[in-house]
């Protein structure tokens, strides 16, 4: 069982992990979604996301921008950032389903394709 969450903002992915306060977590088991549901951040500070996301046991994060810091920090936290993409929330989560996240056509503008950061250290 694998838990990914995606950084959400109207729908859609949040430009901007940082401060986004919304969370859309999906459980898959193989490539079947097995369970959905919203979470919210309480805060801005970054280790407070990381230990959140950790407590939620989510695995992979789906996101738009975000700082070398919190990427870092999560990394540190075992969790695997996939970062600058865009898009509406429904298409990234097949695009993830599907492995084409990588494949480019979801990444924010300006950004030749998305990125994967392991979660291991640099």
């Amino acid at each position: 069982m694998t838990k990914i969450a995606f950084s959400l903002w109207n729908k859609r992915i949040a430009p901007v992990f940082d401060v986004a306060r919304n969370l859309w977590i999906v459980e898959t088991d193989e490539n079947d979604i097995i369970g959905q549901s919203g979470k919210r951040f309480a805060t801005d500070d970054t280790q407070d996301r990381a230990l959140r996301l950790t407590t939620l046991q989510v695995d992979q994060l789906v996101c738009g921008a975000i700082t070398r810091s919190s990427s870092e920090v999560l990394a540190e936290h075992g969790i695997m950032v996939i970062s600058f993409i865009a898009g509406e929330l429904e298409q990234v989560i097949q695009a993830w389903l599907s492995d084409s996240l990588k494949d480019g056509h979801l990444a924010m503008p300006g950004c030749s394709r998305g990125k994967r950061r392991s979660a291991q250290r640099y």
